[in-house]
């Protein structure tokens, strides 16, 4: 079996840092799990994130306490920065003022609504799970919050299994970029699949590690794949979608949106939130007549 490549390494020690979040950062062993020194692990990572291992992993932190501090209302904020890696309360306020410009008491009682409308954007919200860059018009249309309890009366919430994906990360990118270049990868492998003589539909999953609506465009961390088929595709990453509990909505010839499941169900019942720990996923897939439908997940947990 040949080697992983260094972009798949990569891949690996970003999701140890995202599933270590609130452990002490020790860069030297990380460097040592993607096989490169120190300077140059640093090195590649900015190359190809953006922005350095350290920077890289107090965002995530930061964004994860906001998650808790909007979910999570009956743990206290210093609980909450003890968890997310800060050595203290008075570190931890004064990096999330750094990041969302407001305190983390602020944001708790409502200023992150208006962080994701004025500083983010509606691009966050929607462009991340969109399959077909031929349909831009749902890029570019402004939010419309749906007719009360439409969206939950959709909702099931089921046990999804685990899923070993093969997928493409992509880092920066939203709007039409991303739309298109999730429909590249689409095209290249129904392409590969052709030659192959393969006929079977193949569902697609769209896979983001945090709310989207908290993390502006040059933050944005997406991966776009399939299960995987036991073939070796170094170009691509490999990661398992956990198991476990999901708030599910199923769409056909439409594309919802992660919001309305929010504000339409989740913040309205008092008997499931937000698990911060786990993906939301989409997965999506054409019909017999080439049209797209398929269903949104929220990780959720009891109360």
């Amino acid at each position: 079996m040949k080697p992983p490549s260094r972009v798949s390494r990569l891949y690996e020690v970003m999701d140890l840092m995202l599933d270590s979040v609130g452990d002490p950062l020790a860069l030297k062993s990380l460097a040592a799990s993607a096989s490169y020194s120190s300077f140059h692990f640093d090195r590649i990572f900015r190359e190809l994130t953006g922005f350095s291992a350290v920077e890289y992993q107090r965002k995530r932190r930061l964004r994860r306490a906001a998650h808790l501090l909007r979910h999570e209302p009956d743990v206290p904020v210093v609980r909450i920065a003890q968890d997310c890696g800060f050595p203290s309360n008075a570190a931890f306020a004064k990096a999330f003022k750094q990041q969302f410009s407001m305190s983390a008491k602020a944001w708790r009682e409502g200023g992150w609504r208006d962080y994701m409308d004025q500083q983010v954007g509606r691009e966050s919200d929607v462009s991340f799970f969109v399959a077909e860059p031929d349909n831009l018009a749902v890029l570019l249309a402004p939010y419309c919050p749906p007719a009360p309890g439409t969206i939950a009366a959709r909702i099931a919430v089921r046990m999804l299994p685990a899923v070993t994906l093969r997928y493409q990360r992509f880092f920066g990118q939203s709007g039409a970029a991303l739309s298109i270049a999730c429909n590249d990868v689409i095209r290249e492998r129904e392409r590969l699949d052709a030659a192959a003589g393969a006929t079977a539909v193949r569902p697609w999953y769209g896979v983001f590690d945090e709310d989207p609506g908290f993390t502006g465009e040059r933050e944005y961390c997406y991966d776009f794949g399939h299960a995987d088929d036991g073939g070796m595709d170094l170009g691509m990453g490999l990661r398992v979608l956990p198991a476990g509990c999901y708030a599910c909505l199923d769409f056909q010839g439409e594309w919802p949106r992660f919001r309305s499941m929010y504000e339409d169900w989740l913040d309205k019942q008092s008997l499931w939130r937000l698990d911060s720990t786990r993906p939301h996923i989409q997965m999506v897939e054409r019909n017999a007549e080439g049209r797209w439908g398929g269903w949104l997940a929220l990780p959720i947990k009891k109360r």
